[in-house]
């Protein structure tokens, strides 16, 4: 095949009328192929986005007809306004069904795709679909619940909904009236200015570029109202309708991608499905070069050259030469786990996630009570605490602790993935707890969480734990973090408020990773009360940000103790 033919606005047609558009590669001349399809509210015709990760000409070329869709109300397909994955579980269905009839397909329709476009494939297969074979959905996303902890992913929210959904939504409502220009002027300027415009505006709900466009984000208002997992967001999940994925699946995740929570927690659901499959590298969103942050981990962490063995276009278009081609290569008898190995920078197979092979071990604090900042007297150690002193420090929301690395989605001015963490731990309000050198390698891989003794003076508060990789040179690369909303303390139960200075026990979820804590390094953990603009600031008077501009600050005591023995749980892999 030596000719591919790009056609353009291509109509689909939906159950209620609608009519989406798409861009077609295909193999010219007579034959019918198999389909991948990519269902996209990001713009279809943005080749940079579209083709990020499989190149669309090289499918052509292999064989497969290549289909990249605008979701319904985005760009040049019609439909209502856009709201956030609300109609594509039937759009799914009727388009997977739609690209089995078109004259030059063969019947067998799989879908790829990145973030949004991975949520899109698993709406779609759960609607069972007869002609949908196999999915390769990548740092795929499972609902719309944007809280961590019970705390907002503020910097995610207004990101997204401002800077990559607002324009064409803006466009699509005032295009062809006399305020458009003034309308979209002032999206403009709150995209260019998101730090006043966003991130610090009180109350969240009243920001001001919310009532551009008619109000073009319902779906920003909706998940500020809804900040418990209810039926709402029950609706929207695919994780709850995992029992009717019947078609394989092969996803790919990244160790600091914002998605890895929904990712892991939603394969937890699906590993007991035959031909499911999981790929986890050291990458932030929308990223597979081997450098991340501050840290480059070699050339097998590249999309180009997967463990040296091959690109992820080729990787994907093996996976659909399986299930959409019936041809036997093997891919299904590979391991159903493949981990990268921060710090020694290797690949790994494995048979299930988590390892059955894990120890997991306590990791207490201990001090003095003068933990705060680097040069404090903070330690981190196996052997449980004694009576000791209590940490202490004033979490001021008017001065946030900022966001410095790690598995966030926002401006390319805060930095993402490992960044030396140095900076913040000079902070007052960040407490500093560190291991001895090691004398040996440690390999943590696995879920990680902070079980913390602590109270406030405050009758609600965040608490935020992170964990370091503390570098001989003294540089310290955040590993893994989370933040805990102390009000939802309890996961089964309603939220309820604290009775000020009581201590209280927390469970912080600080996800999963798998690094090589080399012979010479440290492991270090901070310990406070905000990471901003990432989450949003607890206002420390009971009041959500979303309506109220309120803000005190509180006093925060950390226990560790024979009574109170803080520590983080670290899963800790046997070395051979």
């Amino acid at each position: 095949m030596s000719k591919i033919i790009h056609e353009k606005n291509v109509p689909a047609v939906m159950r209620d009328g609608t009519t989406l558009y798409a861009d077609v590669f295909r193999p010219e001349g007579e034959g019918k192929y198999p389909v991948l399809l990519q269902r996209t509210p990001y713009n279809r015709t943005f080749l940079p986005l579209t083709t990020m990760v499989l190149d669309p000409i090289a499918a052509a070329h292999q064989g497969y007809v290549v289909i990249i869709q605008d979701v319904r109300g985005r760009f040049d397909s019609e439909g209502d306004p856009f709201y956030i994955y609300k109609n594509e579980y039937n759009d799914g269905y009727d388009s997977v069904e739609w690209a089995a009839s078109l004259p030059y397909s063969d019947g067998n329709v799989g879908m790829y795709g990145l973030s949004y476009k991975g949520m899109t494939q698993f709406q779609a297969a759960v609607m069972q679909p007869p002609h949908l074979k196999a999915i390769f959905p990548i740092t795929w996303g499972t609902d719309v619940f944007m809280y961590r902890g019970g705390a907002l992913e503020l910097g995610l929210i207004i990101s997204w909904t401002l800077a990559t959904i607002g324009p064409n939504a803006v466009i699509k409502a005032k295009q062809g009236k006399e305020d458009f220009i003034k309308e979209f002027m002032t999206l403009v300027h709150s995209i260019d200015h998101i730090d006043e415009a966003g991130f610090n505006q009180l109350p969240i709900q009243d920001s001001e570029w919310l009532k551009l466009g008619d109000g073009f984000a319902s779906f920003f208002h909706d998940i500020l109202e809804h900040d418990t997992k209810d039926e709402y967001h029950l609706d929207i999940s695919v994780q709850e309708k995992s029992e009717k994925l019947n078609v394989p699946v092969f996803g790919i995740a990244g160790w600091y991608d914002l998605l890895l929570g929904q990712d892991l927690e939603h394969f937890e659901k699906l590993k007991h499905k035959k031909n499911t499959k999981l790929m986890i590298g050291p990458w932030a969103h929308a990223g597979f070069s081997p450098t991340v942050g501050d840290l480059n981990f070699g050339l097998s962490a590249s999309s180009l050259m997967l463990d040296y063995k091959i690109d992820l276009t080729s990787l994907q278009l093996k996976w659909f030469d399986r299930w959409l081609k019936g041809i036997e290569n093997g891919i299904e008898e590979e391991a159903p786990v493949k981990i990268f190995v921060m710090g020694e920078n290797k690949w790994r197979n494995e048979q299930e996630w988590p390892l059955q092979r894990t120890v997991y071990t306590p990791f207490y604090f201990n001090s003095n009570g003068k933990a705060n900042t680097k040069a404090g007297d903070g330690a981190l150690s196996i052997k449980r605490p004694q009576e000791e002193f209590y940490d202490r420090y004033i979490y001021d929301p008017e001065n946030p602790v900022p966001t410095l690395g790690g598995n966030h989605l926002m401006p390319m001015n805060y930095p993402r993935g490992p960044i030396d963490q140095q900076f913040l731990e000079t902070r007052e309000d960040v407490l500093v707890y560190t291991s001895e050198v090691l004398e040996e390698d440690l390999e943590v891989t696995g879920p990680v969480k902070v079980i913390l003794y602590a109270s406030s003076s405050a009758v609600d508060t965040d608490f935020t734990a992170k964990l370091v990789d503390v570098h001989p040179n003294g540089k310290a690369y955040n590993i893994v973090d989370g933040i805990i909303r102390a009000k939802n303390r309890d996961k089964n139960q309603q939220p309820s408020l604290l009775t000020p200075n009581e201590v209280y026990c927390y469970e912080i979820d600080l996800l999963a990773t798998s690094n090589l804590f080399k012979k010479g390094h440290r492991i270090r953990l901070e310990i406070s009360s905000s990471n901003f603009p990432r989450f949003d600031r607890n206002t420390n008077t009971g009041e959500s940000g979303k309506n109220s501009k309120e803000l005190i600050s509180a006093e925060q005591r950390i226990f560790h103790s024979e009574k109170y023995p803080s520590h983080i749980l670290l899963p800790v892999i046997p070395r051979k």
